[in-house]
C-alpha cells in the first residue's frame, strides 16, 4: 500500500503553484556561493605546517577544513571533467558548499555563546567541539580525507599527517588513519571504495585539451552518497543531544535535515556547484530558537520557509510510518525513472511557497 503512494505523495506536494523564479531575497550571486575565505587557499597539502616531519592538520580550525574541501575538489577535478564546465561537475561541491553555509550560519559556533567560534571571528575562526554541526561534519570529512590517505588518491605524502586531538570528548572522535580504521572499519571501506572507483578510470578522449574520462555519473555519486551517508551515521548518534545545540528547534532541524538528505541521496541527487547551491539558497540563514518551533517568523526567505516546512514534513510522515516511508523509497529508487521523477519532486518541493 505504502509503496503505491510515496511517489504520489511527493508529487502531490510538488504540484502546488510554485512559481519557480528565483527568490531574490535568499540567493546568492557569484563568489558568494563559495564558501567564505575560498580564495584564501590553493588546495594544496603542502599549505598545511610540517613539524617533527609530520603534516600537522587541526580539525578544529574553520581553515584547515576548508583546505580539506578544496584538496578533494582539487585532487578529483579530472575526474568529473564530463559533468560540468570549469569544475562545476565535481561531486564534491555539495559537501564543501554545506560546510561553508553551516560556516556562516553560526552552526561551528558555541552553542551556549553564539559569539564563540562564530562567523564575525573570519577565518582565523575556530570550531568549536561542543557544536553538534561542528562534530556531525568532522566525521564527514575526516573519513573522505583519511581515506583519501589509505587509498593513496593523493599519491605518496613526503610525511605522515597528525591530526591535532582534543581532550574534551576525546571517546567521540578518532584522530588517524589507525583510529578510524579500528573504531568504524565499515565506514572507511565505503569511503575508499569511491577512491578506489575513481583510480581505476581511464582516459578515454580529450575535450579542447581536457582529459575526459570513462567515470560513470550515476556510480561514482552512488559511492560519494553511500560514504557521506556513512559517516553520518556514525555521527548522528553522538550529537543528538539538545546540549549540542543552541536550542532543540535546532536540534530538531539538524536530525530532521540530516534524515531529509537521506531521501535526496537515494535519488542520486546531483551534488555539483549549481544544483548545490540551489539547494541551500533555503537553508536557514541563522540558527532556530525555540521561538520558530511552532511559527517561523518573518525574516525567513520563502525559499528558507520551504525547505524548513518540507524537512520537518517528511521527518513527520517517516515517523508515523515507522521509518517505512524512507525504507520503501529507498526500495523504489532502484530504476533510472523513478529516480529522475523523485529528483523533479523533491527539487520542486523546496520551492512550494509558505
Amino acid at each position: 500500500m505504502w509503496s503505491s503512494s510515496v511517489i504520489p505523495t511527493f508529487l502531490f506536494l510538488s504540484v502546488f503553484p510554485v512559481g519557480l523564479a528565483p527568490d531574490p531575497g535568499s540567493t546568492t550571486q557569484g563568489n558568494d556561493i563559495y564558501p567564505p575565505f575560498w580564495d584564501q587557499t590553493d588546495g594544496d597539502i603542502a599549505e598545511f605546517p610540517v613539524q617533527n616531519n609530520k603534516i600537522i592538520v587541526d580539525l578544529w580550525k574553520y581553515m584547515d577544513r576548508l583546505r580539506i574541501y578544496k584538496i578533494l575538489i582539487r585532487e578529483s577535478n579530472k575526474y568529473f571533467a564530463s559533468f560540468g564546465k570549469n569544475n562545476t561537475g565535481n561531486v564534491f561541491w555539495a559537501l564543501t558548499l554545506l560546510y561553508g553555509r553551516l560556516f556562516e550560519t553560526d552552526r561551528f559556533s558555541e552553542p551556549s555563546n553564539s559569539s564563540r567560534c562564530a562567523y564575525e571571528s573570519g577565518g582565523s575562526s575556530c570550531i568549536s567541539i561542543n557544536s553538534g554541526w561542528g562534530g556531525i561534519n568532522y566525521y564527514v570529512v575526516i573519513m573522505y580525507f583519511l581515506a583519501a590517505i589509505e587509498s593513496e588518491f593523493f599519491g605518496k605524502l613526503p610525511y605522515e599527517v597528525e591530526l591535532l586531538s582534543r581532550e574534551e570528548y576525546r571517546s567521540n572522535f578518532c584522530y588517524s588513519v589507525k583510529e578510524c580504521r579500528a573504531s568504524y572499519p565499515q565506514v572507511m571501506d565505503v569511503a575508499n571504495r569511491l577512491y578506489k572507483y575513481l583510480l581505476s578510470r581511464k582516459k578515454v578522449s580529450s575535450t579542447r585539451g581536457i582529459p575526459q574520462y570513462d567515470t560513470d555519473e550515476d556510480t561514482v555519486i552512488f559511492k560519494m552518497w553511500a560514504a557521506h551517508q556513512a559517516a553520518v551515521d556514525v555521527a548522528k548518534p553522538k550529537f543528538s543531544d539538545v546540549s549540542f545545540y543552541p536550542s532543540e528547534t535546532e536540534r530538531d532541524f539538524t536530525m530532521d535535515f540530516l534524515l531529509s538528505i537521506e531521501f535526496f541521496e537515494a535519488t542520486l541527487y546531483r551534488p555539483y556547484f549549481e544544483s548545490s547551491a540551489e539547494f541551500l539558497a533555503g537553508f536557514p540563514h541563522r540558527l532556530l530558537t525555540d521561538q520558530d518551533h511552532n511559527v517561523l517568523t518573518s525574516n525567513f526567505s520563502r525559499r528558507e520557509k520551504a525547505l524548513l516546512t518540507a524537512v520537518k514534513l517528511i521527518q513527520k510522515i517517516n515517523k508515523s510510518t515507522g521509518g517505512l516511508f524512507l525504507a520503501i523509497w529507498k526500495k523504489l529508487m532502484t530504476s533510472k525513472f523513478a529516480r529522475d521523477m523523485a529528483r523533479f519532486f523533491t527539487k520542486n518541493l523546496l520551492l512550494i511557497p509558505i
